[in-house]
């Protein structure tokens, strides 16, 4: 706290200043492992009447369900996903929450929840997706 105050009066003597204080963001690593998962799931499982999707489609599918997922565990994302009504108000479109504002422990559960899926699946992981969660896994436990 005291190199924050530090800080904080540097910043004053220049002029008016902002402080945010925010929780840590999902890491860039954090991110290419969920997208290795998502690409795996895409490429080898079918959904209602065997349709193959691509990678973007089932991305929207696995956050939707781990949105529903963590709401009904009582652990609600930051920013979850909505309903809201279309401009014509003829329709209801549901906006999923986006991954770029996922937290670390959001993309970590995330994470998990892909693995989880993607065994109930059938999904044999990737050479990648092997040694991304081998990585992942050394670095939390440190």
């Amino acid at each position: 706290m005291l190199q924050v105050w530090e800080l904080v009066k540097r910043g004053i003597e220049g002029g008016a200043v902002v402080i945010t204080l925010t929780r840590e963001g999902k890491s860039r690593n954090q991110e290419r492992h969920y997208h290795a998962l998502i690409n795996d799931i895409a490429k080898q499982i079918t959904f209602f009447g065997n349709k193959r999707y691509i990678s973007d489609v089932w991305k929207a599918l696995l956050v939707d369900q781990f949105n529903q997922d963590m709401t009904e565990m009582g652990t609600p994302l930051g920013k979850p996903g909505r309903v809201v009504t279309s401009l014509d108000g003829r329709r209801t479109i549901t906006v999923r929450p986006s991954t770029r504002t996922f937290r670390k422990g959001e993309a970590a559960a995330f994470i998990e929840f892909l693995y989880a899926q993607g065994v109930e699946m059938g999904v044999e992981w990737s050479d990648s997706a092997l040694e991304i969660y081998d990585h992942y896994q050394e670095s939390r436990a440190t």
